[in-house]
């Protein structure tokens, strides 16, 4: 959004993915099937059960 390009950008964008995290499981459910076996937590994938960026 333009307001995450202006000067304090990243303060949005760090706003932004903090309300992403607070629903990750419903987002994660909306993805799709199979994603429990690609997101293990190995190699370098994230884990289905912990939000991370």
């Amino acid at each position: 959004t333009k307001s995450m390009r202006e000067e304090e950008g990243f303060e949005v964008i760090k706003k932004a993915i903090l309300n992403l995290s607070l629903r990750h499981k419903e987002h994660i459910s909306a993805y799709g099937e199979g994603n429990e076996r690609r997101l293990t937590g190995r190699h370098e994938t994230a884990s289905i059960d912990q939000f991370s960026w």
